[in-house]
């Protein structure tokens, strides 16, 4: 029995193959095989995820020597490190016994929001005790708080904020194209004979109506998501202040920076005076020492 696939009504069925074609090319299993489909009668083909996992198999052969296998058997020796059982132990949260994330997202083949986007659809999805898309995201997250590392979960956090960012544009596309408020007529209910009438008033001969006005309501949403996401102008340093303070920050910087240039120029040159003022001292020692300018001393003196 083969599971096949039929590419025209997208039906999946399991049957016995109605036609074999040799494929010699495909060293894993060189047989392509094919039935008619019992929804729309086409020829379907073998379906692409069991025809992935023959290949995995077909090229999983392992060590055929006796070589080969004492090989494996010491590579193997002294594994797993902590540091690869620390990264194993992971495997149990998408397979296995411990398999905890299928009692929060069980496999649900097309009844998931994100199924028709879902690359393990039409790849096995059936067959999987959970959702495959959603293992992967809690795996991705839980090793990202088990080992403390962000950057584990940077490039979802980048979709999300993507995906926040096109709502925020919808919205904003929304207000614009209705506008910022809402007027609605106000009514009141007659008793005497059970009629609901608009309020109005009579202006330079015309009958008038009183309409209650309100604020559009995407616009706290639009204002919640800016703020929480630190999207606004204040956050993004684009406010006259902000500026402002910026320009101020840059010329206390430029001060500080001139004032440690001036002290550092007064300090070389008084090391430049210590240093001539030294100069001048041996200077006087030698020639207190010359025996040239002693000789002639003792001679003028004589």
């Amino acid at each position: 029995m083969v599971n096949f696939r039929c590419s025209s009504c997208d039906h999946k069925f399991e049957a016995e193959p109605g036609r074999i074609v040799e494929a010699p090319e495909r060293i894993w299993h060189p047989y392509l095989y094919f039935a008619p489909c019992p929804e729309c009668g086409e020829e379907a083909e073998q379906a692409p995820w069991e025809k992935g996992l023959m290949a995995a198999h077909g090229r999983q052969t392992g060590p055929r020597t006796p070589e080969g296998k004492a090989r494996v058997s010491e590579n193997l020796s002294g594994h797993p490190t902590p540091e690869e059982a620390l990264r194993t132990r992971f495997n149990a949260m998408k397979h296995g016994l411990f398999a905890r994330v299928a009692r929060y997202f069980p496999a649900k083949p097309g009844k998931y929001p994100h199924c028709n986007t879902c690359e393990y659809l039409d790849n096995g999805c059936e067959e999987q005790v959970a959702c495959l898309r959603r293992t992967e995201l809690f795996l991705r997250y839980d090793v990202a708080f088990e080992t403390g590392d962000p950057s584990l979960i940077m490039g979802l956090q980048a979709e999300t904020q993507a995906m926040v960012q096109a709502i925020i544009n919808d919205i904003l596309l929304a207000i614009a194209s209705t506008g910022v408020e809402l007027r609605q007529p106000e009514w009141y209910f007659d008793p005497k004979n059970g009629n609901f009438h608009l309020v109005s008033y009579e202006k330079d001969g015309r009958e008038e109506y009183v309409y209650k006005i309100s604020a559009h309501p995407l616009l706290k949403t639009l204002s919640d998501f800016l703020a929480k996401n630190n999207m606004s102008l204040a956050d993004l340093n684009m406010t006259p202040k902000a500026q402002e303070e910026q320009d101020l920050l840059r010329g206390y910087l430029d001060h500080q920076a001139n004032r440690e240039s001036l002290v550092e120029h007064q300090r070389r040159q008084q090391a430049q005076l210590a240093a001539l003022a030294e100069k001048f001292e041996r200077s006087r020692e030698r020639l207190q020492r010359d025996p040239v300018l002693i000789e002639y001393d003792e001679a003028d003196s004589g």
